[in-house]
């Protein structure tokens, strides 16, 4: 086995014994090779700090690379647990209306499961649905940091969703815990923004016009009055917002009434 040569040093044999080698000392030939001890145990200890460092280095590599991923979905999955309930609460009311009316012939609901299950949350006002850039979440009150961890948020002191009036939708761009509004600068003039509010009404929306505005610029909450969808989120490393608004869609279903 090859010998490593923090392991082992030349010692004189004069070293080893000084009465038995006094006259040979410092002689060439009289040097032997000996196994130091010391430089070993150090040796041993240094390659198995470099080990535990090494080890350590590569769960920390691991965990910084997996952790967005692990964010992400728990955000992902909170949002789908919320349109589930939501939807599942609005089936149940849609088949209590329909028992009280006693129909003959009772229609099943345009809801899906899925959203009957979000709209059953409390919490949760609405679910909006903007098909061109695949993006469906929960709407909830408010712009806390939780609420927009789990969904779109509504701001309270604007219109409410299918009134008369500005209702402004916020969501974050570029999220750990979720895609939510980080694909809306992808929307074009004339897209479609769908929203099913609390009582099963679905609200057809029309993109008019996409903007930057600055960080403090309030006037995205203006109104004159007449129904208005306005959805923004940060733009430009949070240094500005990307703003669209939107307008109801004229002739489209917006009641389960006019579907009967």
């Amino acid at each position: 086995m090859r010998r490593k040569k923090q392991d082992y040093k030349v010692r004189e044999l004069y070293e080893l014994n000084p009465i038995r080698y006094k006259s040979e000392r410092k002689k060439e030939f009289n040097r032997i090779i000996v196994r130091d001890e010391n430089n070993t145990k150090r040796a041993r200890r240094a390659r198995r700090i470099k080990k535990i460092i090494l080890t350590l280095m590569i769960i920390v590599g691991i965990t910084f690379i997996i952790y967005p991923t692990i964010l992400r979905y728990i955000g992902e999955r909170s949002s789908q647990q919320l349109m589930e309930e939501f939807e599942d609460n609005l089936e149940d009311e849609n088949e209590e209306e329909m028992d009280v009316e006693e129909e003959e012939t009772k229609e099943p609901s345009s809801l899906s499961q899925e959203d009957a299950d979000t709209l059953s949350k409390e919490e949760v006002i609405g679910i909006i649905k903007i098909e061109v850039i695949d993006i469906k979440y929960p709407i909830l009150e408010g712009t806390s940091g939780d609420v927009l961890n789990k969904g779109i948020g509504h701001l309270s002191e604007t219109a409410g969703i299918g009134e008369a009036g500005n209702c402004v939708l916020c969501g974050h761009n570029g999220s750990r815990s979720g895609t939510f509004f980080t694909p809306l600068n992808n929307v074009q003039i004339g897209d479609l923004v769908e929203i099913l509010d609390k009582k099963g009404n679905n609200h057809i929306y029309k993109i008019v016009k996409t903007h930057v505005v600055g960080p403090r610029d309030n006037s995205i909450k203006d109104t004159d009055g007449t129904e208005k969808l306005t959805l923004f989120t940060c733009a430009e490393h949070g240094t500005k917002r990307f703003v669209c608004e939107c307008v109801p869609v004229e002739g489209e279903n917006k009641g389960k009434e006019s579907g009967k």
